[in-house]
């Protein structure tokens, strides 16, 4: 019987420690605003490339953040070898009404088109395995852009200041 409460109590304390942890990446719908793109490139003072550019958002600075290292590393690894360019950027307090967390990923195609701006992942780990821009990648290299806006995933994100 004691082995039944100490089960129920782990797990009602590990209940508790995921909901306190995961949070809407865009709950302000600050990704839905008009010219979100155009506004993203000056707020962050950048310039157009002419190639398929990854803007990887992360400092490791907060527990969600550090949890999702290891994804961050295999997705630059990936982007790379599918041509990408991969370019890390701090989350910045100018960017904080354009962008409401970080880790986060922003791609544009060569043409200067938004095909993602979103979290890197969903869920508590921030995890490859629920990764959703090494899919949008793989999608833009086969010819197809699906101009993803990722407000409404849930995981675990740090709100940028």
């Amino acid at each position: 019987m004691a082995i039944l409460v100490w089960i129920a109590l782990v797990v009602a304390a590990l209940s508790i420690a995921y909901s306190q942890q995961i949070t809407l990446f865009d709950p302000d719908r600050k990704l839905a605003k008009p010219n979100w793109l155009s506004l993203f490139q000056t707020s962050m003072g950048l310039s157009a490339k002419s190639s398929n550019t990854l803007y990887i958002i992360d400092d490791n600075s907060c527990v969600c953040s550090a949890r999702s290292q290891a994804h961050i590393a295999s997705l630059t690894d990936y982007a790379t070898e599918q041509d990408v360019k991969v370019i890390n950027l701090k989350p910045t307090s100018a960017v904080a009404a354009l962008l409401p967390a970080y880790p986060a990923a922003v791609l544009i195609s060569e043409n200067q088109q938004l095909v993602y701006a979103g979290p890197l992942s969903k869920g508590l780990a921030c995890s490859s395995l629920d990764g959703f821009v090494e899919l949008v990648i793989a999608n833009l290299r086969a010819g197809f852009n699906s101009r993803f806006i990722n407000s409404d995933a849930e995981g675990c994100y740090c709100e940028i200041r």
